[in-house]
């Protein structure tokens, strides 16, 4: 099985060859060569360019052994730290579409499977399972409410965190108590939009769902 292998950045540079700056890319996943052709139980090592890359993950919010365990499968979407550094913010780009994402001539939209790593599927592309079952449009949508929730928590200066410091300076924190029974915070809206979402059709049909950025220390949106 022949197979090129490029990082969309070479293109890039084709494009504009005096860009220097660094370039985006999913820092989560990663290369293997060791592996097992599809079909085939025993592992051979793979020359470079036939590596896989390894773009889903067990899932470590659930029991290991469990059979939610077995089921289901993450896809990490990382931070990024053009615009701020303070407020987390994550790509709001489809993995395998990142500037830097690592690009299967054969197929650089969809899912192609090439081989088999610890049990599981993978493609020799940046490109998930995840491409499947999402639009670029749909997961756009919902990294950025996601990301807009965030901006309202932690900007220092945004008119609800100014309020709320002024009032706790003034009721010495009591304010704090007070006010999260009467308001909700952006922290508590994002956590109901994750409920709702996964708790829609459109999700439960396909059999998708959103791990709160809490549960990650907002490092990934899973």
């Amino acid at each position: 099985m022949n197979s090129t292998l490029v990082s969309s950045s070479l293109h890039k540079d084709a494009e504009n060859p005096t860009l220097k700056q660094a370039l985006f890319f999913n820092y989560h996943e990663f290369s293997v060569t060791r592996y097992a052709d599809l079909g085939e139980d025993q592992e051979t090592e793979h020359q470079d360019d036939q590596a896989l890359c390894i773009t889903h993950f067990p899932n470590v919010h659930c029991a290991l052994g469990s059979v939610r365990f077995q089921e289901t499968r993450l896809v990490r979407i990382p931070r990024r730290f053009e615009t701020t550094v303070d407020v987390p913010a994550f790509s709001t780009q489809l993995p395998g579409q990142e500037p830097a994402a690592l690009v299967d001539n054969a197929d650089n939209v969809n899912f192609v499977p090439r081989g088999v790593y610890q049990g599981q599927i993978y493609g020799m592309s940046s490109v998930s399972p995840l491409s499947g079952l999402m639009t670029d449009a749909e997961f756009q949508e919902v990294v950025e409410t996601v990301n807009g929730y965030l901006v309202k928590a932690y900007t220092s200066t945004a008119g609800w965190n100014l309020f709320n410091s002024f009032m706790d300076i003034f009721t010495f924190q009591l304010w704090s108590n007070v006010a999260v029974k009467i308001f909700q915070s952006p922290l508590v809206a994002l956590e109901n939009y994750v409920y709702e979402l996964n708790t829609s059709p459109k999700f439960q049909e396909r059999k998708l769902q959103l791990i709160s950025p809490r549960k990650s220390g907002y490092l990934s949106v899973c």
